[in-house]
């Protein structure tokens, strides 16, 4: 089976979605697909552009990779990937689109539709209506403008959509879709964990003592919440006075000065700790070291995070606003609270102070991780549903599911 994944992005560097396809793609090649990439040679979310040949493909853990230039960063335009598209699309029995209201997803949608190709689109996130109160009044209009005119026809056409948590689904339901849909969560490669490191090393390297370790970590952006956690942490200090809270993840938007801001009003510049991003094994240590992992979104349509700190036998305190949470409460591994300080602030307090429980959630979380996100279960279960939308054919053609 050929497949072709189509991201707006390939950053080796950042996470989100170009880290979910990164582990995806190595899983799939490994299953035996035959699988390759096409994306910009845009830098996210650094900017500029990635030192990467533009006119032949790089061989990565036996994918292909093919980077494209961009005319229009905005809207990631690119004539080259429009020409490949356009050329190529043939040759794979499908297309499996990632992300919307971009030059790429929109282009390979359209394209695939208008060669008679299986396409699957897997929004990751984009459909979430909390995005769109957010945004102002002008930038609203030009989405409902681009929705209408490219992504509503691209996704009521095709061969299915690919939900990661059926939260998620259920978010999108206002825009009343009509293409089938399926829900598959992203995985992780369990092999990465299986053997997990000794204790100590993040803590000693940015000087965190040996007190209860709350952890943050991802993009340091309005959407994580960061407003509710700051003074949620001020009133945990009072009932545990020893503990130090890490904040890890690269900074959005200059977003981060106005997190520092409020850890300084706080009174909280000594127990508070800024972490530029970490990658691989060192991402692993800050889980291993901490004691309580927090995630209190507004906004979250999966949480890889969550997954990754359940998988490191760290207990977990998230908001309700996180696909994933109805999975935390069924696995036992973790909190579930709404987006409020009070609750946030209980909810962390009551970990730190209870070993035992944290030892049970740890083990627990660990355990439903195994079992129901390891890559290899779910390349299996996507691997089914791309022959089952093959076998249907192109143009949303099936029954939701």
């Amino acid at each position: 089976m050929r497949v072709l994944h189509v991201v707006q992005a390939w950053s080796m560097t950042f996470g989100g979605v170009q880290a979910v396809g990164r582990a995806l793609v190595r899983a799939q090649a490994q299953a035996g697909l035959e699988v390759e990439i096409a994306t910009t040679n845009i830098d996210t979310p650094r900017g500029g552009v990635l030192d990467v040949p533009l006119k032949h493909p790089v061989e990565w853990q036996s994918a292909k990779i093919h980077y494209f230039p961009v005319q229009c960063v905005s809207l990631l335009f690119s004539m080259q990937l429009r020409k490949y598209l356009s050329m190529h699309c043939t040759e794979f029995d499908l297309i499996h689109i990632h992300g919307l209201y971009r030059f790429p997803p929109t282009y390979a949608a359209y394209v695939a539709r208008k060669q008679g190709v299986p396409y699957i689109i897997c929004p990751h996130g984009s459909l979430d209506p909390y995005l769109y109160k957010r945004s102002t009044r002008g930038s609203v209009l030009l989405k409902r403008v681009y929705e209408r005119l490219f992504d509503l026809p691209n996704l009521n056409h095709a061969s299915a959509i690919h939900f990661t948590a059926e939260e998620e689904r259920e978010s999108a339901s206002f825009l009343g879709l009509s293409a089938p849909s399926f829900v598959i969560p992203n995985g992780i490669d369990w092999e990465s964990y299986k053997k997990l490191p000794e204790r100590g090393v993040f803590r000693t390297r940015h000087g965190m003592g040996n007190g209860s370790l709350v952890l943050f970590l991802g993009r340091v952006h309005f959407t994580k919440g960061l407003d509710l956690l700051i003074p949620a942490f001020a009133r945990v200090l009072k009932r545990h006075p020893d503990a130090h809270l890490a904040i890890v993840g690269p900074d959005n938007d200059g977003y981060g000065a106005k997190v520092r801001g409020w850890v300084t009003d706080h009174g909280l510049n000594e127990w508070v700790h800024f972490v530029d991003q970490l990658h691989d094994a060192d991402v692993t240590q800050a889980y291993v070291d901490a004691d309580v992992f927090v995630l209190p979104s507004y906004t979250e349509n999966f949480g890889m995070t969550v997954v990754e700190a359940m998988a490191c036998k760290l207990p977990v305190v998230i908001s309700d606003q996180v696909n994933i949470h109805n999975e935390v409460t069924e696995s036992g591994g973790g909190l579930v609270t709404h987006c409020d300080v009070d609750e946030l602030a209980k909810g962390i307090a009551g970990l730190l102070g209870d070993a035992d429980k944290r030892r049970s959630m740890g083990e627990s979380g660990r355990t439903f991780v195994r079992q129901q996100y390891s890559l290899d279960r779910i390349v299996a279960r996507l691997t089914k549903e791309y022959e089952f939308v093959i076998a249907r054919g192109s143009g949303g053609i099936g029954v939701a599911r």
